[in-house]
């Protein structure tokens, strides 16, 4: 998941998501979804890597051989992956942008991709707005490969806790339901450092696979599908 919940970098609740949740969980899940990726990538293909966050997944492009253009709106984040990019003398490219508002270049990529959930930050209706603009970039027969997790299932299969400890120490932070907005098919919840008091609300959109499938079918494809757990799939669609 990645979460954009408030810019300020030097707020500590909000280093401590960008690390609970963009960098420290995100390695282990780029090696998970490596082997269907290697499927998609040819040498030297240009790739879009959309709300790339700290980079991890760009990084695994580039190992693929892919030629990559990385977008995400959140400097802190930006700053991660252009640091990591020095270390490794990567030559991905990051772009600071909102990717609803950027300018893609017409029929540019061969391959984009939209991982970590992601998705779960966009509305329905940003997110059908965002197919629109993936499919203008793509080159014919172009690949999106979107993952996401689905949002109903922690509810209905796990009873999901609507209060927890996400951290003990070194310090104390705690994640509470806060409400369910059904027009908008999104649930809020408020992450509390309980140290200093601050506290975060963070919007989740709900998504799942028949709804994802729908939103983009007027301009693409389902090709394949990769359910990775019971609740998280890899979709892989071709531009009409």
């Amino acid at each position: 998941m990645e979460v954009r919940i408030n810019h300020d970098p030097s707020i500590p609740l909000y280093e401590w998501i960008i690390n609970e949740f963009t960098l420290s969980g995100r390695a282990d899940f780029a090696d998970h979804l490596r082997p269907y990726l290697a499927t998609l990538i040819r040498p030297n293909s240009q790739v879009l890597d959309l709300c790339c966050g700290a980079g991890v997944f760009s990084f695994l492009l580039e190992e693929l051989a892919a030629k990559v253009t990385a977008i995400d709106f959140a400097p802190l984040m930006l700053q991660h992956a252009q640091q990591d990019a020095a270390r490794r003398h990567s030559a991905a490219r990051f772009i600071l942008a909102d990717v609803l508002a950027y300018d893609l270049l017409p029929e540019h990529f061969d391959t984009v991709v939209f991982l970590g959930n992601s998705i779960s930050d966009f509305s329905l209706d940003q997110f059908t707005r965002l197919g629109e603009k993936v499919a203008r970039t793509l080159k014919a027969d172009g690949q999106w490969a979107i993952h996401y997790v689905d949002g109903f299932y922690p509810f209905v299969a796990e009873r999901y806790p609507h209060e927890g400890v996400q951290q003990d120490h070194p310090i104390q932070i705690t994640r509470r339901f806060r409400e369910y907005l059904p027009e908008q098919g999104a649930y809020v919840e408020t992450y509390r450092n309980e140290a200093t008091g601050e506290e975060y609300n963070y919007t989740s959109y709900l998504y799942s696979a028949p709804v994802v499938r729908l939103a983009v079918r007027s301009y693409f494809e389902l090709a394949q599908t990769h359910q990775l757990s019971p609740q998280s799939f890899l979709d892989i669609f071709v531009r009409r």
